[in-house]
């Protein structure tokens, strides 16, 4: 049996005492019942950690078109109100052009497909009865977005153009049965656009029509 006089005994001795000592000044006295995230001076900053990681994120809410316009200004790559409403202005001559002609294949890709099938209904029964539409826009007066919402993780933006239109029909000898080749009417359109928010492209798609002459 070792000698418990030792001086090696009594080092390890010494140095388990005081590190008892140095553990009960940074712990203090427990009693068994303390909250042991309060026993130190980082608790309050650990618990709110722990707080905010564990507490559910709010969405932030996009409840006006100013929210949600400035929302797409920073999502999605390249918009902003100027630019798209230059596109859709573009979009819109193209398509009433290509409307009255009757040639759908150049638009197909921007309009949706109950546009495309309604458009196309409507150039059959022109062909039938051997009538011509012709629509020629003569100016824009006003464009601008009434509308904007996300819905089911798209982007639909109503745009209402203000235009005056040069519109007449003619029958299978050329002659004119509706309209006038003189007269422009003034033409209140509001088309809605629809675009998916993970498409990082620039383009939209035409997905409802609604004039008021």
């Amino acid at each position: 049996m070792g000698n418990p006089f030792d001086p090696f005994n009594l080092i390890l001795f010494l140095i388990a005492v005081v590190g008892f000592i140095r553990l009960r000044m940074i712990l203090g006295r427990r009693t068994g019942n303390e909250d042991p995230l309060r026993q130190n001076k980082y608790a309050s900053r650990v618990s709110a950690d722990i707080e905010s990681l564990t507490k559910p994120k709010e969405k932030k809410s996009l409840k006006t078109k100013e929210d949600i316009l400035l929302f797409l200004s920073n999502e999605v790559p390249g918009f902003s109100t100027k630019t798209f409403l230059d596109g859709a202005s573009n979009a819109y001559e193209m398509i009433l052009k290509n409307y009255a002609d009757g040639n759908l294949k150049t638009i197909k890709n921007i309009i949706s497909k109950d546009v495309y099938d309604g458009f196309n209904e409507a150039i059959n029964e022109r062909k039938n009865k051997n009538k011509r539409l012709v629509n020629e826009l003569i100016a824009f007066d006003k464009s601008d977005i009434i509308d904007a919402k996300i819905e089911r993780k798209n982007a639909l933006l109503t745009v209402e153009f203000y235009s005056r239109i040069i519109t007449y029909v003619l029958d299978e000898n050329d002659q004119i049965i509706e309209g006038s080749k003189d007269n422009p009417i003034s033409v209140i359109d509001q088309w809605t656009f629809k675009k998916a928010l993970k498409d990082k492209t620039p383009s939209w798609q035409l997905i409802s029509t609604q004039s008021e002459s």
